[in-house]
């Protein structure tokens, strides 16, 4: 069972590096995905120095009484963010381009509808290939990409 939702889910990537825009979703829980993300960010030293339950952030803030039915059309039941941080990658994006910065740290979005987890991620490799951190984009994207992947693999 492993093995097809790893192929599954090798497919899915390969179909989303069309775009800006890494996407991958699992039917699991939003906490279930968010722990198992956090604790293999943690061993692929990826540093996590934020997150924020947006959905209930802006429920706490009203949003959901001022703008009523126009509230959250798309129904979903969680919307989370995190910002992580590679200290070697980042040391090596400001050495070789200052103004990439805009890509590390990184910004994961996770929503849930239905049981149904998405993780979002802006992709790194969309910035301009002339720019000196390029390729340490491109690798920051890998290690954060595979260790989304790898993070539903454990248990």
């Amino acid at each position: 069972m492993r093995k097809i939702l790893l192929a599954c889910l090798l497919t899915l990537s390969v179909w989303a590096a069309e775009s800006n825009v890494y996407k991958v979703s699992y039917n699991a829980p939003v906490d279930k995905v968010l722990d198992n993300m956090l604790a293999k960010f943690k061993q692929e030293m990826l540093v996590v120095v934020w997150q924020l339950d947006i959905l209930e952030e802006f429920k706490h803030k009203g949003l959901d009484k001022k703008f009523g039915e126009n509230f959250n059309k798309a129904g979903l039941t969680a919307v989370k963010t995190l910002v992580a941080c590679n200290g070697k990658f980042g040391n090596d994006i400001i050495n070789q381009d200052s103004d990439m910065m805009a890509y590390c740290p990184i910004r994961i979005t996770l929503t849930e509808k239905d049981g149904v987890t998405t993780v979002l991620y802006v992709r790194p490799s969309s910035a301009p290939r002339d720019s000196k951190a390029y390729q340490s984009l491109v690798k920051l994207e890998k290690k954060v990409t595979k260790a989304i992947e790898e993070s539903m693999e454990m248990e």
